[in-house]
């Protein structure tokens, strides 16, 4: 027969083990990339979302523009959140080759789940904007 101490320790052990398999899981990351190279261009758009589960500590969009080709003047970058809502505009500038340009949004809030997109935008000489990337990154609880 199994002394009392024996069977304390073995109920507290068999007590702490059901507890670590039943523990909630934590929540699913937020944090991710998604990129959008330019369709027969040199301009490559990214969108960086940075947090857990539904808080954003940040997003980040990017445009770089491939070594070797030609400077990409008077573009900028469009955050946009769930449902296409308008989160903010960068401004507006030429990129070298080989450089990047960044439009960055810091809410370090929970925001709603959805899509957040970074959208490339390049003023055409006759006026207006030609889109030139929009890559989305889909946020979760």
């Amino acid at each position: 027969m199994t002394s009392f101490k024996a069977r304390l320790v073995a109920a507290v052990g068999a007590a702490f083990l059901a507890m670590v398999f039943v523990s909630p899981a934590s929540p699913a990351m937020a944090s991710a990339k998604s990129c959008a190279p330019e369709p027969n261009g040199h301009l490559q758009t990214c969108v960086y979302v940075n947090g857990s589960g539904l808080h954003i500590n940040y997003m980040q969009g990017s445009v770089y523009n491939d070594i070797g080709a030609i400077t990409a003047s008077n573009v900028h970058i469009e955050l946009t959140g769930p449902n296409g809502h308008f989160i903010k505009n960068c401004a507006q500038t030429n990129i070298n080759p080989g450089q990047t340009i960044y439009c960055t949004w810091s809410p370090n809030a929970n925001e709603p789940a959805g899509n957040y997109c970074a959208t490339s935008w390049q003023l055409q000489p006759g006026g207006g904007y030609l889109s030139r990337g929009r890559p989305c990154v889909g946020v979760v609880a």
